[in-house]
C-alpha cells in the first residue's frame, strides 16, 4: 500500500512538471510576441517622428528663406535709405513690389524704417494668435497659430545697404506642411497622436494635434502625477523613446525629439492598448494548441512512466537496506569524528559525557577516559558548574534553553584550572527513544584577540596610535557628564598644522608620516596625565584638557602646545619648522554637546589661521557671525553664476606720453539681490576659500572673449585685456587649459588676453609660482605682476620670474610727491625694473599732478580715474576708437523685431 501511494505521488509530480513546462512555453510565446510588437512599434515611432521633424524643420527654414529673399532685395534697401527724401511715388513702387513678393507663398509683408516706423505693407498679418512661440535658434522668428489661419511663421529680418542696417522686413509665411503634419489624422493610425510644443516659462505651450484638432493648449504643466510628460524630454533637448502616460492619463508608447535648435519639441505616441490588441487575439489562437499538446504529453508520460516508477520503488527499498547496514558501522563514524579538528562530545539527558573526541581532549587538557562517565559540568567554571544540573532540569521540565540550538560564546575550564573563551554550539537528537545532546566547541582566544585588535584599530589612528574620531567623541561625552556633576570647566582644542602640505610635497609622504608621529609625541609630552590628544586625520589633531579652573588655564596650555610644536624638527638630516593654529571651545559657555564643541573649536582654529597662523584663538560668537555672513555670500555665489547677477567692468591702461590705450584691466562686481552692487574685494577671497574662484574666472574669460569678438566685428583696434587671478586660480591647470582653448582659436586671439597675479600670491611659494608661470607662457598667456613693492619680493626673484610688465602698488604712487626719500626710493625701483627690461605701470593716477609726477619718475603706463573710470564694455569700446555706435544695433539683443503695429 505504501509503494502504491509513492507511485501515485510520482505520477502527480510528473504531471505537474509537464503542465508547468507548458505554462512556461505559453508565457514565453506570449512574451516573444509582445516583445516583437514593442520593437516594431519603437522602430516605427522613432523613424516616423524623425521624418516628421525633418519635414517641420524644412517647412520652417523654407518660410524663413522666402522672407530673407525679400529682405535682401537691393530695391527695398535703396528705397528705405531714401525714405525721408521722397515718399509719394517711391512708396507706391515699394507697396507694389511687396504685393508682388506675396506670390512667394507669403501672406503678409511689412517694411519698417530703422527708427521703427512702418513704411509700407501688403497682405494681412495674422491677428490674435492663440499660440505665439519665438524660435530659439532663429533670431526674430516666431511660430503663430490660430483656428482661422492655421500655422504661420513670422520672420523679422534687417535690410542691409552697404553693410549698414537701414530698416526691417517683417513677413508672415503660412506653413501648410506643418498644419497637415499635425492635423492630418488620416496619415496616422487611429490610436496614434503627434504633438508639437514649446517652452512657456516653467510650463509649456502646445499646438493643436490629432486628439484636439481645434484646440491649442496655451499653457500646460510639463508633468502629470509627478512624472514628466514625453514632450518635456524633447523640450530639454533629448531624443528617445519611453512608455508612460500622456496628458490625458492614457498609457502610451512615445518617441520624442527636439525640432532642431528651435526650442520646440515633437512627440509621436501610440496607445498601448491598441498596440497589444492583435497580440492578445493571436495568443487566443495559440493557447488551445498548447493545451492540446499538453494533453497528448500527459498521456505519453503516463504510458512511459509506469515502468520507471516500479524501478524507482525497488531502488528505494535497496537504499533503505544499505542505510540500515551503515547504521551498524559505528567504527566508521567514530573514525570520522576523531579526525576532525573541532571538539565534539555527546552527552546524556542527565549531563553525563558519553563520547569525547581527541580534539575536545586537546582543547580542555583531559584524557577522554578522565571525562567520559562524568558530568559535563567538570569542564565549566563557577558559578555555572554548580548550577548546571538545575539548567538541565529546567530544560526537561519547560523546554526553555539559552544554549541548545544556538551558538554562543562561553567560558571553559581546563584541566589545570585555567579559564579560556570557547565558541560552543549544542544541539539535541534522539537515539531510539532516548534524548541525547551533542556539543561542538573551539578555542575563541584568537578570535577574541582579533576582535580586540579590530576595536583598537577602529578607535585609534593607525599612523600615530592616538585615539581617533569615535574615541574622541566618546571622551568628550564622558567629560560633559562629569562636568555636569562637578561643575568643572574643560576645553576642546582643534590643532591644525600650518603649511604641512609643503612638508609632504618637499620631503615625500613617508617622511611626512614620520613628521606627524613626531608632532603627536610632542603633543602628548606637553599635556598633563588627565588630558588627551587624538588625531582626526591629515594634519588635524584634537586636544581635550580636563579639570580647568579658569579659561586662562586653557590659554596657558595652548601657549605651551604652540611653543612645543614650533621648535625645530630634526628628521633624516633635515631641520624642519612647522607652526600650528589652535582653536579652543570651552564647556559650557561655547557648547554643551559633542558636535557643538567640535564645530566651535574648528571655527576658532580657522579664526586663528585668518589672524596670521601660529596663533591660539578661543571661540568668539561675534567673529563666527561674520564667518556666517561669509558662508552665506559663498552660497549666494553659486546662484549668482547661473542667475546673471555678475557684472564685468573694464578700465583702460594708457601709455605715458601719447596717452593711447595700451591695455585693459577687468573688474568683477556682483549685483547682490539684498546688498546691492558688491566690489570684487568683498567676495573674491570668499570665492577662493569656497573653491569657486576658478569658476568665476572662467565666467570672466567667456565674457572677455565675447567682448573682444564684438570689438573686432566693429573693426576696433583691441588692446590686451588682463584678468586678475588669486593664488589658487593662478596655479589651476584647468583654468590654464580654458585660457589656452580661447587663445588658440583660429581667429587671432593670441596675445589678446593676459592675467595679473599679485606679488604676495607669487612670493607665497616662488618655486611653485615659477612652474605656474611656465605653464601660462607655454599656453601663450602674458602674466603681469600686480601690487609690486608692497614688501614681499626681492629683485633676484623678480629677475628669475622674468615678468614683462609690473604694476606698482598704490602705496608707492599715491601722495608721494612731497616725500623726497620716498621719491628717491621709487625712482630707484623704476630704474632697476627698466634695467631688467620690465615695463612699469603706475596705479591710482587720478589727478594731472600725479600724472606729471609719474611721468618724471619714469613710469611707462598708468591706470586710474585720469586714464578712465570703470566702465562697461560699450564705454570701453569708445576708448578703443568707436566714434558712434549704429542705432540699428540697439534693442535687438533679445532676438525680437522692433516694435510696430503688428
Amino acid at each position: 500500500m505504501d509503494v502504491r501511494r509513492r507511485g501515485w505521488a510520482i505520477n502527480i509530480v510528473a504531471a505537474l512538471l509537464v503542465v508547468g513546462a507548458g505554462a512556461i512555453v505559453g508565457l514565453t510565446v506570449f512574451t516573444v510576441m509582445r516583445t516583437n510588437a514593442d520593437v516594431a512599434l519603437r522602430r516605427n515611432l522613432v523613424s516616423g517622428l524623425a521624418l516628421r521633424v525633418q519635414w517641420a524643420v524644412r517647412d520652417i527654414r523654407d518660410a524663413r528663406l522666402r522672407v530673407r529673399m525679400v529682405a535682401t532685395r537691393p530695391f527695398l534697401a535703396d528705397q528705405l535709405a531714401a525714405a525721408r527724401r521722397h515718399e509719394g511715388a517711391a512708396l507706391g513702387r515699394v507697396e507694389h513690389g511687396l504685393r508682388a513678393f506675396l506670390a512667394m507663398r507669403l501672406s503678409a509683408l511689412a517694411l519698417y524704417t530703422n527708427a521703427g516706423t512702418l513704411y509700407a505693407h501688403a497682405g494681412a498679418f495674422m491677428a490674435h494668435p492663440v499660440v505665439d512661440m519665438p524660435l530659439r535658434g532663429e533670431l526674430g522668428t516666431t511660430l503663430l497659430w490660430n483656428e482661422g489661419r492655421g500655422f504661420v511663421l513670422r520672420v523679422a529680418l534687417p535690410v542691409d545697404r552697404r553693410r549698414a542696417v537701414v530698416g526691417w522686413v517683417v513677413g508672415d509665411a503660412p506653413l501648410p506642411t506643418l498644419g497637415r503634419l499635425l492635423l492630418g489624422a488620416r496619415a496616422l493610425r487611429s490610436a496614434a497622436n503627434i504633438g508639437l510644443c514649446g517652452p512657456a516659462g516653467t510650463r509649456m505651450a502646445c499646438f493643436p494635434n490629432t486628439f484636439d484638432p481645434s484646440q491649442a493648449f496655451a499653457r500646460m504643466a510639463r508633468r502629470r502625477a509627478g512624472a514628466p510628460l514625453p514632450i518635456s524630454y524633447a523640450l530639454a533637448g533629448h531624443t528617445g523613446f519611453i512608455v508612460t502616460r500622456n496628458y490625458l492619463g492614457h498609457q502610451v508608447a512615445a518617441a520624442y525629439r527636439p525640432v532642431a535648435n528651435t526650442g520646440l519639441g515633437m512627440v509621436l505616441t501610440m496607445d498601448t492598448a491598441a498596440l497589444y490588441a492583435p497580440v492578445y487575439r493571436e495568443f487566443t489562437v495559440v493557447l488551445p494548441l498548447i493545451v492540446a499538446v499538453l494533453a497528448v504529453a500527459l498521456l505519453v508520460l503516463r504510458w512511459q512512466l509506469a515502468p520507471l516508477v516500479a524501478d524507482l520503488v525497488a531502488s528505494e527499498r535497496s537504499a533503505h537496506e544499505a542505510h540500515e547496514r551503515l547504521k551498524d558501522t559505528e567504527s566508521y563514524v567514530q573514525a570520522v569524528v576523531n579526525s576532525v579538528d573541532e571538539g565534539i562530545a555527546t552527552i546524556s539527558e542527565t549531563g553525563i559525557v558519553e563520547t569525547f573526541n581527541p580534539a575536545m581532549a586537546r582543547l580542555f587538557g583531559y584524557a577522554p577516559e578522565e571525562v567520559i562517565g562524568h558530568n559535563v559540568s567538570l569542564l565549566m567554571p563557577e558559578p555555572h558548574r554548580s548550577h548546571h544540573d538545575d539548567y538541565l532540569r529546567h530544560y526537561r521540565d519547560t523546554g526553555e534553553a539559552r544554549v541548545i540550538g544556538t551558538g554562543r560564546e562561553l567560558t571553559g575550564r581546563r584541566h589545570d584550572g585555567s579559564e579560556f573563551p570557547i565558541d560552543l554550539r549544542v544541539s539535541e537528537f534522539y537515539l531510539g527513544d532516548k534524548r541525547r545532546f551533542i556539543g561542538t566547541a573551539r578555542d575563541a582566544t584568537g578570535r577574541k584577540e582579533a576582535e580586540r585588535r579590530m576595536e583598537y584599530v577602529a578607535t585609534h589612528d593607525t599612523l600615530t596610535d592616538l585615539p581617533g574620531r569615535a574615541l574622541i567623541q566618546t571622551r568628550i561625552d564622558q567629560l560633559i557628564r562629569r562636568a555636569e556633576r562637578s561643575g568643572q570647566l574643560f576645553a576642546v582644542m582643534f590643532v591644525d598644522l600650518d603649511h604641512f602640505k609643503d612638508v609632504n610635497d618637499s620631503l615625500g609622504h613617508d617622511l611626512g608620516d614620520r613628521f606627524l608621529r613626531l608632532v603627536a609625541r610632542r603633543l602628548q609630552e606637553a599635556l598633563r596625565a588627565e588630558d588627551m590628544v587624538g588625531r582626526l586625520g591629515g594634519d588635524e589633531f584634537v586636544v581635550l584638557t580636563a579639570a580647568l579652573v579658569t579659561p586662562l588655564d586653557a590659554a596657558l596650555i595652548a601657549d605651551k602646545l604652540l611653543r612645543a610644536l614650533s621648535a625645530p624638527y630634526l628628521l633624516e638630516g633635515h631641520t624642519l619648522y612647522c607652526s600650528a593654529s589652535i582653536g579652543a571651545a570651552l564647556y559650557p559657555q561655547d557648547g554643551r554637546d559633542v558636535d557643538t564643541l567640535l564645530r566651535h573649536s574648528d571655527t576658532a582654529m580657522y579664526q586663528a589661521k585668518r589672524s596670521g597662523r601660529g596663533l591660539y584663538r578661543c571661540y568668539d560668537e561675534a567673529v563666527n557671525a561674520t564667518s556666517g555672513d561669509e558662508v552665506r555670500l559663498a552660497s549666494g555665489l553659486h546662484k549668482a553664476l547661473s542667475a546673471g547677477e555678475l557684472v564685468l567692468y573694464y578700465r583702460p591702461v594708457r601709455a605715458v606720453g601719447d596717452r593711447t590705450v595700451v591695455a585693459v584691466e577687468t573688474a568683477l562686481k556682483w549685483r547682490h539681490p539684498e546688498q546691492g552692487l558688491l566690489d570684487g574685494d568683498d567676495f573674491l577671497g570668499i570665492a577662493e576659500e569656497a573653491g569657486l574662484a576658478v569658476s568665476l574666472i572662467e565666467w570672466v574669460l567667456r565674457q572677455v572673449g565675447s567682448e573682444i569678438a564684438r570689438w573686432r566685428d566693429r573693426s576696433l583696434k583691441t588692446a590686451p585685456v588682463y584678468i586678475r587671478l588669486g593664488s589658487r586660480p593662478f596655479r589651476d591647470a584647468r583654468l590654464q587649459e580654458s585660457f589656452a582653448a580661447l587663445l588658440t582659436r583660429g581667429d587671432g586671439y593670441l596675445g589678446s588676453v593676459g592675467v595679473e597675479i599679485r606679488e604676495e600670491d607669487v612670493m607665497d611659494d616662488p618655486q611653485d609660482a615659477l612652474e605656474a608661470l611656465s605653464c601660462w607662457r607655454r599656453h601663450g598667456v602674458d602674466v603681469m605682476l600686480g601690487d609690486y613693492g608692497a614688501g614681499y619680493s626681492s629683485l633676484p626673484y623678480l629677475k628669475a620670474l622674468a615678468f614683462r610688465t609690473v604694476r606698482l602698488d598704490a602705496s608707492l604712487t599715491v601722495d608721494n610727491s612731497a616725500d623726497t626719500e620716498s621719491i628717491e626710493g621709487l625712482t630707484a625701483i623704476i630704474a632697476t625694473l627698466h634695467a631688467l627690461g620690465i615695463a612699469v605701470v603706475a596705479s591710482h593716477v587720478a589727478t594731472p599732478e600725479q600724472y606729471e609726477a609719474m611721468r618724471r619718475w619714469g613710469c611707462d603706463r598708468y591706470v586710474g580715474d585720469l586714464a578712465g573710470p570703470l566702465m562697461r564694455a560699450d564705454g570701453c569700446a569708445m576708448c578703443l576708437g568707436e566714434q558712434d555706435a549704429p542705432a540699428s544695433g540697439r534693442g535687438l539683443g533679445d532676438g525680437r523685431p522692433l516694435a510696430g503695429p503688428l
